[in-house]
């Protein structure tokens, strides 16, 4: 049985949100995050730390909507960081190498600090 998905939102500062994720992100659930995130971005600035921690399971669809948001992110000048994932997240980011395209850290603590003292993100090649 899937655990139903919560999201809240909480404003880190001037330019950046904490978006706290519970239960599972799946196909039945990763329209409802992708729009949460979309609205973070919108609300609180182009820096977005996505608490994981309560994460359960993650499948492909949840990868694209991440992939999604580090996107926009980047785009409003920002960064997407990704905290507290577990270990069955961490095993899909890992296996599909994207643990190398997004800020990882074990705390929301660490993400801020990502986030704050990352570089600008370089200009899309069009």
């Amino acid at each position: 049985m899937s655990i139903p998905l919560q999201l809240s939102t909480t404003r880190i500062g001037a330019a950046a949100a904490l978006v706290t994720v519970v239960g599972e992100i799946d196909l039945a659930t990763a329209g409802e995050l992708g729009d949460h995130l979309v609205a973070a971005l919108h609300e609180a600035g182009p820096d977005v730390v996505l608490d994981l921690s309560q994460v359960t399971f993650m499948d492909s669809t949840g990868l694209k909507v991440l992939l999604a948001a580090h996107r926009r992110a980047q785009l409003a000048g920002g960064h997407l960081a990704l905290a507290g994932a577990g270990r069955s997240v961490l095993k899909v980011l890992t296996i599909t190498g994207l643990d190398q395209t997004f800020l990882l850290a074990e705390t929301v603590d660490g993400a801020i600090e990502s986030v704050r003292s990352a570089p600008a993100p370089q200009a899309a090649a069009d």
